[in-house]
């Protein structure tokens, strides 16, 4: 089967991105690694086996061609966006580790069964969704109603940022950058034990309210409810020195301005000219904040964290579905992973109990056994789903910063804690109360006006 134009861009950009994250490991992370506070922990390895480098390439080019002929068909769908972002941040990074970190073939022999369903799962449902290109509403209220409950929803969880600020930091804003001063900031943070409904709420608010929020503001030139947006970012920001507070928000506006429709093919290429920027920097700068927060944390932490997950998980018992939201709230004990998986993890390979070792995708499906592994995947693309027919009817680059940050959270932890407590399920309801609502989208009201005309 040929490749379209468009399609053959994509898939030579993503061969680009591989050939230069495999550049970036063996030349900058295997220098960089011994300043890194996680990696220089032990869990950093460059042991090139030439076999399994030219099988993980054999699969990176079978699964990158049917990725660009098979799901890349939707035209600018949140789920399109959604799997070739956790493509490039998770399947990608993992499968060059494979060789040259010298990973086991049982592991990439796991990891292609949640890769394998998942694309196939995901290609079935685009193909399923082209068949029925019907807005819809998905709320049976009118558009007034579902747009005062946006505003009332995002009210309370902005000022319930605020209480929690208070409560933490009391007005004190907080604000450091030292990356030793911010793990102390965290083990202090955990040690005040918030309720898990404080928890919900602050992690709502900064992933999906604030930057969605920000993004609106700055669409309507709403100034005043722009710099309240900025301030419970800062508060936000404050509570543990998490770096995604901080950064959200100008990332998706940002976002919001430079994105345009069918740019998905642009999408790797980004990233390609990022990986070419992220080695002068290390090379030619005294500086390391992007071979630190795009190489090490977003790249290649996930998926060393995915390897260590699956050897702790091939010997030790699986873990218990939403068990750490259950330990919280008293209703089970005797639970071995009372701690929370990934700070006894943090204690194990990063020697230090205090730290997260947090991960998504493949390894913490593994860490619900070989159920996990396929049921996850599936329960993703059932997500996906929900997610196209919520936003059916909106700009694609009003939330498409909803995407970006739902891409880096399932990289990072589970899916039961990104639909707990990442977002995942407010977003739903935020899109579908929005969806074909004239009174939040210009162009809908636009368009309404000139079908009223004719």
């Amino acid at each position: 089967m040929k490749l379209k134009s468009n399609n053959f861009k994509l898939f030579i950009y993503i061969i680009f991105f591989r050939i230069t994250l495999d550049f970036l490991y063996v030349n900058v992370l295997s220098k960089y690694y011994t300043e890194s506070i996680l990696l220089s922990r032990g869990i950093f390895n460059l042991e090139i086996d030439v076999n399994k480098l030219i099988v993980s390439y054999i699969i990176f080019l079978v699964f990158s061609y049917y990725v660009v002929n098979n799901i890349m068909i939707m035209h600018n769908k949140p789920s399109e966006i959604m799997f070739l972002g956790l493509y490039l941040m998770s399947f990608t990074p993992t499968v060059s580790l494979f060789g040259l970190a010298n990973l086991s073939y049982n592991f990439i022999s796991y990891f292609l069964i949640f890769w394998v369903i998942f694309s196939f799962a995901i290609s079935l449902m685009h193909k399923t969704f082209l068949s029925n290109t019907n807005k819809r509403k998905i709320l049976k209220i009118n558009d007034y109603q579902r747009y005062l409950i946006w505003i009332m929803t995002t009210a309370v969880f902005l000022i319930m940022s605020l209480i929690i600020s208070i409560k933490v930091n009391g007005l004190n804003l907080n604000f450091n950058l030292n990356s030793i001063d911010i793990y102390n900031s965290r083990s202090n943070f955990k040690e005040k034990q918030l309720n898990v409904i404080f928890e919900y709420f602050r992690n709502n608010a900064m992933y999906v309210i604030v930057p969605f929020t920000g993004v609106y503001a700055f669409k309507k030139k709403n100034f005043i409810l722009l710099s309240l947006v900025v301030i419970t970012q800062l508060f936000l920001y404050g509570i543990d020195n998490q770096k995604a507070a901080l950064f959200l928000l100008p990332v998706s506006i940002l976002a919001y301005k430079i994105y345009k429709n069918h740019m998905m093919e642009k999408v790797p290429l980004a990233l390609f000219l990022l990986n070419i920027l992220i080695y002068l920097e290390f090379t030619y700068s005294k500086t390391t904040f992007l071979v630190g927060n795009i190489l090490e944390r977003v790249y290649y932490l996930p998926a060393i964290l995915s390897s260590l997950y699956y050897d702790y998980f091939s010997v030790n018992e699986n873990v218990i579905p939403f068990s750490g939201v259950f330990n919280k709230l008293g209703w089970i004990h005797n639970n071995n992973y009372g701690e929370g998986v990934p700070y006894i993890l943090g204690g194990i390979y990063f020697k230090n109990p205090e730290i997260s070792a947090n991960t998504g995708m493949f390894g913490s499906a593994f860490s619900y056994g070989i159920q996990g592994v396929v049921l996850i995947p599936l329960a993703y693309v059932m997500l996906f789903y929900l997610l196209n027919v919520a936003s059916s009817g909106i700009e694609i680059n009003t939330f498409i910063s909803i995407l970006i940050i739902q891409i880096f959270v399932i990289t990072g932890t589970t899916i039961f804690v990104v639909i707990s407590a990442y977002g995942l399920i407010l977003s739903l309801f935020i899109l579908s109360l929005l969806n074909n609502n004239n009174k939040f989208n210009d162009n809908a009201m636009r368009i309404t006006i000139k079908r009223r005309k004719q």
